[in-house]
């Protein structure tokens, strides 16, 4: 199975736009229940988040210029590892295996005086980062120390957090994530977040031929410098 890097759209350069993000300073409780989520915590009680709003850092007339299925956040809510999606993408994303553990939280989005339904899709945080790595073979899998130019192998996620502290100082912490060279993956995915470990976000050439296909906005993908093998 071929994977892709799949990420938020950010610029639109033809048209000398940002791309706007999600506000959640409307939210009653928003800073109790966003750290929370940042914390990994799962919120099996969560109210309907009512209401976020679109800004960027662009000027303010045009913070509502495009209204797309997926949107990073800003302000309150910018703690949270996830993105703001549309009913229209969720419902899409059910029908693919996405890594666990991850939650969709029930939003409402006002835009251009209408409230419409979003969720929060939240799929990363500290507390996801061992069953995120528990899905990757890392005695199969390959790495990359750009400082010494070697691959190198590790046995588990710990052996490669020790490695990623060499490479990162020896760098002066211009290096944030382990280069990899091959990815091993224990089981079929869709959608498998890496952001809090090894930098991207990877899906699955399937669920991309989805999100096209449907029309899904907001998404660019980018091919891989690194192998991903299922098995």
């Amino acid at each position: 199975m071929k994977y892709y890097k799949i990420e938020i759209k950010r610029i639109y350069p033809e048209l000398g736009r940002i791309a706007s993000r999600a506000e959640g300073k409307n939210v009653p409780n928003a800073d109790e229940y966003f750290w929370a989520m940042d914390r990994g915590e799962i919120l099996y009680d969560a109210p309907i988040f009512d209401f976020f709003t679109l800004k960027s850092f662009d000027e303010e007339k045009y913070w509502e210029w495009q209204l797309n299925d997926v949107h990073n956040f800003i302000g309150k809510g910018s703690q949270i590892q996830g993105w703001f999606i549309s009913e229209k993408l969720k419902k899409l994303f059910e029908k693919f295996k996405i890594s666990k553990p991850y939650c969709f939280y029930p939003s409402k989005l006002l835009f251009k005086n209408e409230k419409l339904d979003y969720f929060i899709f939240h799929f990363s945080a500290h507390n996801f980062r061992k069953p995120l790595t528990d899905y990757i073979t890392f005695t199969k899998s390959l790495f990359y120390d750009p400082n010494h130019k070697i691959n190198f192998l590790v046995k588990n996620e710990q052996e490669l957090l020790i490695q990623q502290e060499k490479i990162l100082d020896a760098s002066g912490y211009e290096i944030i994530n382990v280069p990899i060279k091959k990815l091993v993956l224990n089981e079929s995915l869709d959608f498998f977040p890496m952001q809090t470990f090894l930098g991207d976000i990877i899906c699955s050439e399937n669920l991309k031929q989805a999100i096209e296909q449907n029309n899904i906005t907001g998404f660019e993908f980018s091919e891989l410098d690194y192998e991903v093998v299922v098995g």
